[in-house]
Order: structure tokens, then C-alpha cells, then sequence
């Protein structure tokens, strides 16, 4: 076997026309482990775009706002219509928070990931290189000796029992070495594939929080807009007396006894002691909710965490028909789903109506109802 590194124009060409199956074998792994290289592996592969928004759908163009109310009826009908937009847009929000703590949770797991994986790559390149060394030496050493094929060890051999004995020591070189260059060689390939892997994967969840934080900075802009025109209306509503605004509202309904155990029960107890706090846009508690904050709360009281956005909390436990509703069970409404509430029993609900509301039980509109999770 030849160096590398050795001049091929040197004194001795037998060494060059003759060569045994088992130092060529040498040779060819060798090459095989030296064009190894991190550096050349594939590069990752594009990033899916239905992955990456798999938690909230691309908002839509803000809608222009409608003309200015200049009565308190034509107020009360602007805000009804704007409510509806406006906690659709906040639960999409939600939505776009969830999925961004989601993405920057990926983004972490992978980066934890990546600096082990090039460590194994640095540990194994730096194996290559020792076993590289050693292989040259040896097959300088034997080049330098003549000793390289069964031809150059018949010649050398002073008898019988020298040739087999530089033969065997020759066959057992050549085996030891074959056997270490291809683990090498495979733990190489490993390390590479994992580095390439964890880098892939980066680059996904990167692109992912991109996304994310994109679709959140646009919905948040989309709330503003709603916050606003619905600031404006209820200004004028501002006109109507308080049995105006309470029809508006809608009546309560009574509260039930609340019995049993389990999360949803516990959950439902927890909601009961904020009755009466105000709705606010994108509050959690405990001094004001909207309806998805005030859910997320009381479960929290009862040992689950929830994901923040409606739409996300109408995928947690099982499915619930109507006809199965049971205190506990959280109650969505429209499609998508953008408001929750928690059942109560007796066909009603507790929950974090609207602006101008506040926490309270209702009866459940059967029109709006879409769906329902037990957890």
C-alpha cells in the first residue's frame, strides 16, 4: 500500500505494479473514510408549509370598517356584528401565541440536539484522522521494507517457515485494519446523518417561529382594528339606559347545584367563584376574562393546563355530543370555533360572554353550539 502523501515518481515501481487483494482492500477503505465529510452532506430539506402552520390558518385581509353608527339602534346592531369579528380575532390570537410557544419549545429541543451531534461528528472526524496516520505509517514502513505482497516476502524469506510467518503477519495487518476502518467508516456516516438531521430540524422549527411570530404580529394588528370599532360603538351605546343594556345583554340564567368530582367538575367550581367579573378582551384573570381565559383559569384551579386559544381547547380530551353534555364538559360555539364556555347541567353554561358583560351562567344557544370535550 502507498501514502497518500508519497510521490509516485520514487525508485521502487514493483510496489506500485504489485499489491495483494488485502492491502488493496486497504486502500480502498481508506479512500472510502478520507472523502467523508460533514461539510458535503445534503443539504436540509425544504421546510413543509402545511407544518408549519398547522395551528392557525393565514389571516385575511383586515376588512374595511363599516360606516359610522349615528343612532344607538344602528349602534347596537354594528356592535353585535363587531363582537362576533373581534373574539374571533382574539381567539385566532391565541391561537397564534400557542403555536409560537409550541414552535420556540421546538426550536430549543432541537438546538439541544445539534451541539451533541456535532461533537460525535468532531470526535469521529478526529478518530478518522488518527487511523489515517497510523495507516500511513504502516504502509510506509512496509513500502520502505519491501515487505508489501506475498511476492516481496517470498523474496525476503530466508525459508519456508519466514515467508509464512511475514505472510501471516501481513494477512493479520491487513484484517485488523480493514475491520477498524470500516467501523470508522460507519460511525462517520452516523454522525454525519445526525448532524444533518438536527440541522434539518432547526432549520424547520426556525422557520416555523417565523411564521408564527408573523401570523401573531398580523392578527394582533387585526384586534386592534376590531378594539377600535368596537370602542366607537360603545361610545354611542354609552347613550342607552341600563334596561337597555341589559336586554342587550340578555338574561342570566340561575346557578345550579354543582355536584359530582372529577377535572371538569373542578374546573366548573372554580368558574363559579368569578361570576360576575367583567369580559375583557385577551384577559386571563383573575380580575377580568374573555371567554377562553376564563376556561384556561379554571382548569388550571383544577390541576390541567389548557392551551389559550378556543379553537386549540376544542381539541383537547374526547368528543362530546349534546345529548351526552355533562357539568364539566367545555361547550364551543360557531364554526370555526372562536367562544367556550363550561357546562353547567339543566342546558346552561358559565362563561365570559362579551364586552359589556360579565361571568355568568346562560342558557346554551343550540344554534351556536358545534361541539363539546370532556377532560
Amino acid at each position: 500500500m502507498v501514502s497518500p502523501r508519497r510521490n509516485p515518481s520514487c525508485n521502487r515501481p514493483t510496489v506500485w505494479r504489485v499489491m495483494s487483494g488485502s492491502s488493496l482492500a486497504v486502500v480502498t477503505l481508506v479512500a472510502g473514510v478520507l472523502i467523508v465529510n460533514p461539510a458535503s452532506a445534503d443539504p436540509p430539506p425544504p421546510v413543509d408549509p402545511a407544518a408549519a402552520a398547522a395551528a392557525l390558518a393565514a389571516p385575511a385581509t383586515t376588512p374595511a370598517p363599516p360606516p359610522r353608527p349615528t343612532n344607538a339602534t344602528d349602534a347596537a346592531a354594528q356592535l353585535d356584528q363587531v363582537q362576533r369579528e373581534a373574539e374571533a380575532l382574539t381567539e385566532q390570537w391565541h391561537a397564534a401565541q400557542d403555536a409560537l410557544t409550541a414552535r420556540q419549545q421546538d426550536v430549543t429541543n432541537f438546538q439541544n440536539a445539534v451541539g451533541p451531534a456535532k461533537a460525535a461528528v468532531d470526535v469521529a472526524k478526529a478518530n478518522e484522522e488518527s487511523y489515517r496516520k497510523q495507516v500511513d505509517a504502516v504502509a510506509m514502513a512496509t513500502f520502505e521494507s519491501g515487505n508489501l505482497d506475498q511476492f516481496n516476502a517470498l523474496l525476503a524469506s530466508g525459508s519456508p517457515q519466514d515467508f509464512l510467518d511475514q505472510m501471516s503477519a501481513l494477512e493479520s495487518l491487513s484484517s485488523q485494519y480493514k475491520e477498524a476502518l470500516g467501523q470508522l467508516s460507519a460511525e462517520v456516516d452516523k454522525t454525519t446523518a445526525a448532524q444533518s438531521d438536527a440541522d434539518a430540524a432547526v432549520a424547520r422549527a426556525q422557520a416555523a417561529v417565523a411564521q408564527a411570530t408573523k401570523a401573531e404580529q398580523d392578527l394582533g394588528a387585526r384586534k386592534k382594528d376590531a378594539e377600535m370599532r368596537i370602542d366607537e360603538a360603545e361610545k354611542l351605546l354609552a347613550q342607552l339606559s341600563p334596561q337597555q343594556r341589559r336586554d342587550r345583554n340578555g338574561p342570566g340564567a340561575d346557578a345550579p347545584d354543582i355536584t359530582g368530582s372529577g377535572v371538569g367538575v373542578e374546573a366548573l367550581r372554580a368558574a363559579a367563584t368569578q361570576l360576575g367579573k367583567p369580559y375583557v378582551w385577551g384577559a386571563e384573570g383573575p380580575n377580568s376574562y374573555d371567554c377562553s381565559g376564563l376556561t384556561s383559569w379554571a382548569f388550571k384551579k383544577a390541576g390541567v393546563t389548557l392551551p389559550r386559544s378556543s379553537s386549540q381547547q376544542a381539541l383537547v380530551g374526547r368528543a362530546v355530543s349534546w345529548d351526552q353534555l355533562q357539568p364539566g364538559d367545555l361547550v364551543f360555539y360557531y364554526s370555526p370555533v372562536s367562544h367556550v364556555g363550561i357546562y353547567a347541567g339543566n342546558g346552561t353554561f358559565i362563561d365570559a360572554p362579551q364586552s359589556g358583560d360579565v361571568v355568568k351562567y346562560q342558557k346554551v344557544s343550540r344554534s351556536a353550539f358545534t361541539g363539546a370535550r370532556r377532560v
